[in-house]
Formats: structure tokens, C-alpha cells, sequence
């Protein structure tokens, strides 16, 4: 089950190997944090690079709470608002890690499709505001999350001011309670039962 839902999921791979082409070497220790300019005014991005770089940072963490500022509707992108975070911190020397978007699922999402909502362990259901609300086994889930993590590695692999990618964000099973969940987990209890009754003598 584990092994299902981050290959599915968060499509484990290494980001370093689809951007070949660049290199970083890690000559110093990073110091830095995570920095969300989507929820600060426009204008406030060249005075807190001017902030960071007076406090010493060498990194920001960025976008994983974004979801809905990368992809506004569905298949509609928009990456013109990283890229200038992106381009800004670069040329002031601040490198960037990437964060993927799929523990906060955008408000077109729940509408369109509320059973993505995961009904929790007791049977109440998880509402749409919060983070980290859906069921990561839900098909519509899976497709959509391998498309916006699809898209921002394209989008910044190549890029030199980012050095890494933070696949999704403080994950869990967010207590889901859903027939993919159970499928899944009879699944795993097969696959145990099979190895012991191969390799294992009682």
C-alpha cells in the first residue's frame, strides 16, 4: 500500500535526473525558509529579498501551498508568478526549493469533484478550507496530482535558481476512511500472506 501511493502519488523520482544539465555544489551550509509571497502584497517581493539577504538566507522554500495559483482551473496554468520569485531570488543569490502542491487541493477541484473530500476514521467527513483533506487514493486525485507534479518539474528543473524539489508536504493518510483505502489494504494483507505462506514454515 505504502510502495502504491508514492509511486503513484507523489511520483518518487529523483528531480536531479531529469535536469542533467545542471549542477549545484554544495560549497556551504543553506540557511533559509520557507517563503509565501502568494499571500503578500505584489509589490512587498523586492523588500523581502532585501530583508533575507541582510539576514544571510541562501535558500526559500516555496509552493507547496499553491495549488490553485499553479493550476487557477482545471488544465488551466499559470507560472508566471513563480517565475518571478523564482528570477528574483536567483539574481539576488537566494537559490530556491521547489515545493510540490498536492497536500492543499485547489477550490475547482472540491466542486467538481466532492468526493475527493476523504471521509475520515469515525465516518464525518473532512470539509474544504483546510489542507490536507483529500483522499490520496481517490483515481481523481492521483491523475490530477501527477499532472500539476508533472508540470512544475518540467516547468523548473532546467531552471539554475532552484536545487531541489519538495514532494508534497507533511504527508499522511489525512484519516481516510474510503473503499480505496480498504481495496488497498486487502491488497497488502494478500501480498504478506503470500510471501509468508512461500517462505515461512510454521
Amino acid at each position: 500500500m505504502k510502495n502504491t501511493v508514492f509511486s503513484s502519488l507523489f511520483l518518487c523520482i529523483s528531480f536531479w535526473a531529469v535536469a542533467q544539465n545542471q549542477t549545484f555544489k554544495m560549497d556551504k551550509l543553506l540557511y533559509g525558509a520557507a517563503y509565501y509571497h502568494e499571500n503578500m502584497p505584489y509589490e512587498r517581493l523586492d523588500a523581502d529579498i532585501k530583508l533575507m539577504t541582510a539576514a544571510g538566507l541562501t535558500v526559500v522554500r516555496v509552493g507547496e501551498s499553491s495549488w490553485v495559483k499553479f493550476e487557477t482551473a482545471d488544465g488551466v496554468f499559470d507560472f508566471a508568478w513563480m517565475d518571478r520569485i523564482v528570477d528574483k531570488m536567483n539574481a539576488a543569490g537566494i537559490k530556491v526549493i521547489m515545493g510540490t502542491p498536492t497536500y492543499s487541493i485547489p477550490t475547482w477541484m472540491a466542486a467538481k469533484h466532492p468526493e475527493i473530500i476523504a471521509t475520515k476514521l469515525k465516518g464525518d467527513r473532512h470539509y474544504y478550507g483546510v489542507r490536507q483533506n483529500m483522499d490520496i487514493l481517490n483515481p481523481d486525485f492521483l491523475r490530477y496530482a501527477e499532472r500539476i507534479v508533472r508540470k512544475i518539474a518540467q516547468r523548473y528543473s532546467k531552471n539554475p535558481g532552484v536545487i531541489g524539489f519538495q514532494v508534497d508536504n507533511e504527508t499522511t493518510t489525512n484519516e481516510s476512511n474510503t473503499p480505496y483505502f480498504f481495496k488497498k489494504f486487502v491488497q497488502y494483507l494478500t501480498q504478506i500472506a503470500v510471501f509468508f505462506n512461500k517462505n515461512c514454515i510454521f
